[in-house]
């Protein structure tokens, strides 16, 4: 039986809420809260390398079917996203019925082709308003991104060698540094149309490529020579991350904080695991279903007067806006977790190997 990292899925979790208070925009001040949190999209993308190395690897060098893998990837990424997605969904028609979303479509797109192709994690690049995944304000993306990570690794990447893996990153991660200067916005790309393609899958596929080497090097007796910290501080090292103030593009600190200092927290977060507290194990829980669901409840908040916030920053309002936001996430992880599989085995919506790292950030707000 493979082995449980609390620490990785306690990072899961602090990325997830990072992310939701990013998404926050005007809600607590003008602005977003935290300004840094979309780039927890790239430390999701760096532990879906390895835990999807740790679960699969020996298997596929062994001899298993790449498309055993996608199936079983399937299983367990679509219920929860399909629960999360049809209450978006739902929310998305009501808003667009009403006048306040989607003004220049039309009533098949709002009705039939948008929801249908938000739940087959489709990029739409024919509706009107410019959004990939509109009722997810695009955050499907790096989900998205991520199945071409997992077919890249199911068919070729688990046979490379670990210098071609490291190979890969290295030079994806430049060319991404390049671009960040060219384009204007740092790392802040990917859940655009102009940008999905090529950005977005150079922002994942590198990243991926890390996580299969940091699985690959975990067991070295080098690696054992990393410092235990307490888990609690590197956590909350993510949270100060994620909070830095920066009113402009940062692609220089962009760069250092993905490269660097991610790939070093999840190696001390493996290296000290044997320190985390329980509580990680429920935040990592609710990380995937609180990513799917969000959206849709930070889309009401900003553009319809639920909650007193289209009109400036309410603090306590905020919070009940993230309150709502993780109850509904607890709701669909408790769906889920009762959903039948084969043999009447419950799906599962959180394990060791719980790897749904669709976090991404709604870049039309950070304009």
């Amino acid at each position: 039986m493979k082995k449980r990292f609390l620490g990785l899925d306690g990072l899961r979790g602090v990325c997830a809420l990072s992310v939701v208070f990013f998404h926050c925009n005007d809600f607590f001040h003008k602005g977003a809260f935290f300004q840094h949190g979309f780039l927890a999209v790239d430390v999701f993308f760096i532990l879906s390398g390895f835990v999807i190395a740790l679960t699969y690897e020996n298997k596929l060098v062994s001899g298993g079917s790449a498309v055993h893998f996608l199936v079983n990837r399937a299983r367990r990424l679509f219920p929860t996203y399909w629960l999360g997605a049809s209450l978006n969904i739902a929310l998305f028609i009501g808003m667009a019925a009403s006048g306040v979303l989607a003004k220049g479509d039309s009533w098949w797109a709002i009705w039939l082709f948008i929801p249908l192709t938000t739940l087959l994690l489709i990029p739409d690049y024919i509706t009107a308003d410019g959004v990939l995944y509109p009722p997810m304000d695009s955050v499907a993306w790096s989900l998205f991104a991520e199945w071409g990570a997992y077919f890249a690794y199911g068919f070729r990447m688990f046979r490379w060698k670990t210098s071609t893996l490291i190979g890969l990153t290295m030079s994806g991660w430049a060319f991404m540094a390049v671009s960040g200067y060219h384009t204007g916005v740092g790392w802040c790309v990917g859940a655009e149309r102009s940008t999905l393609f090529p950005l977005g899958f150079l922002r994942c596929v590198p990243a991926f490529a890390a996580g299969v080497v940091i699985y690959r090097i975990h067991r070295f007796e080098w690696f054992q020579r990393l410092p235990v910290i307490s888990v609690e501080i590197l956590l909350a090292t993510w949270l100060f991350i994620a909070v830095i103030p920066a009113y402009t593009a940062t692609p220089t600190l962009d760069a250092i904080i993905v490269t660097i200092v991610s790939p070093l927290l999840i190696c001390l977060l493996i290296r000290s695991d044997h320190k985390a507290p329980t509580f990680c194990k429920r935040l990592g829980a609710l990380s995937y279903p609180l990513y799917v669901v969000h959206p849709g409840i930070i889309l009401l908040a900003t553009y319809t007067p639920v909650f007193d916030l289209s009109h400036g920053p309410r603090p306590l309002n905020a919070v009940l806006v993230i309150a709502v936001c993780i109850a509904l996430a607890w709701v669909v992880m408790e769906i889920v977790a009762r959903l039948p599989r084969r043999q009447g085995v419950r799906v599962p919506v959180h394990d060791s190997n719980f790897v749904e790292s669709g976090i991404a950030p709604m870049m039309q707000k950070q304009s």
